[in-house]
């Protein structure tokens, strides 16, 4: 009953939060957690299973990087039923107090969503207080291992689900305290912004956007950066030349009809040489190539002209190596860069 109560409860929580575009871990921030769950000891330890209640306190140096200091307390346990069922006339339950403690590094993995798993591994100390006369007190130094995952509704408030395990070291009455956890609630990261500021308004928090200023509309990356497709066009051109063959008119035919099917994406151009000649000339051919081109999309496929730049970079960009005939061949292109609010991965 006590573990519906408290779903029903983290349940409430998570809806009364607002979800930002993009928020996650922040670096230089303290961060707090409030946590429950359920405790699942060990059977030799001799104790039932239990909710249990804790609170973290912890610093985040990255976005990836943080640690954190943790305790945890399970009230009266009872002793383990097949104890119970042993004995004569079935006497009493005896309650015990469990407190665990862990000291823990934590690593975040960015996955470029609100959603952020996470590792962790530390050491720390577990106490059993018993009631039972013929079993005493334990205490052991412990080591701990957990995984879960954060998932966050702004820069501030994340929901936290973890599964953790604490393996205590000494044994006694021949056994080891052996308890693993499964925790749910919610972190608070003080010190960072609550509010997403995006100012391209691209679904990704200002702090993050490696591509601000997107153009409204577009479809972003994690990163803010827009989504875009690559079409090499296999066009060859005449020595020294510019115009672009009718034979080769169909790889055009392939960038306009992509642009029909995507009405809200738009394309560039680039030109490619290879590294024979100065700079500056294959500058200026990779230029005039990629402008025939253009030319050929807005006058032979009725590509709107606003949808269509043209830019040249010689021989500043090669996909192969220069010392090869095969690889100069491949450097000698034609490519269309398409990005827009309708583009796809």
């Amino acid at each position: 009953m006590r573990s519906k109560i408290l779903i029903l409860v983290l349940l409430a929580a998570v809806l009364c939060f607002p979800v930002a575009a993009r928020a996650q871990m922040s670096g230089e921030t303290l961060h707090i957690s409030l946590l429950g769950g359920y405790l699942f000891p060990n059977n030799r330890i001799a104790l039932d299973n239990g909710p249990i209640a804790g609170v973290g306190f912890g610093y985040n140096f990255t976005k990836n990087w943080g640690v954190e200091a943790f305790g945890a307390f399970s009230p009266n346990l009872d002793d383990d039923s097949i104890i119970r069922g042993v004995r004569a006339n079935n006497p009493p339950n005896f309650d015990n107090d469990v407190t665990l403690a862990r000291l823990s590094a934590l690593y975040h993995f960015d996955t470029g969503t609100n959603f952020t798993p996470y590792i962790s591994l530390g050491v720390g100390g577990q106490w059993i207080s018993r009631d039972r006369p013929e079993y005493d007190n334990y205490s052991s130094f412990a080591a701990n291992a957990g995984l879960g995952f954060k998932y966050f509704f702004n820069e501030v408030v994340a929901a936290r689900l973890e599964v953790n395990d604490s393996y205590g070291f000494r044994r006694q009455q021949g056994a080891r305290f052996n308890a693993p956890t499964v925790l749910a609630g919610l972190t608070f990261q003080v010190g960072a912004n609550p509010a997403c500021t995006d100012s391209d308004s691209d679904g990704v928090c200002d702090p993050y956007d490696k591509c601000p200023g997107t153009p409204a509309g577009y479809k972003v990356d994690g990163d803010g950066c827009p989504i875009t497709v690559t079409i090499r066009m296999d066009i060859k051109f005449d020595f020294d030349k510019s115009v672009v063959k009718q034979l080769y008119l169909p790889e055009v035919e392939k960038v306009a009809s992509f642009l029909k099917v995507h009405p809200g994406s738009t394309v560039t151009v680039e030109g490619h040489t290879d590294d024979r000649g100065k700079d500056s000339y294959n500058q200026g051919l990779s230029e005039r190539r990629a402008n025939a081109v253009r030319d050929s999309l807005i006058n032979d496929f009725g590509v709107p002209a606003s949808k269509v730049s043209a830019v040249g970079y010689g021989e500043a960009k090669p996909i192969e190596t220069n010392a090869t005939a095969e690889g100069r061949a491949a450097n000698r292109r034609v490519v269309g860069v398409v990005e827009g609010s309708d583009v796809t991965d």
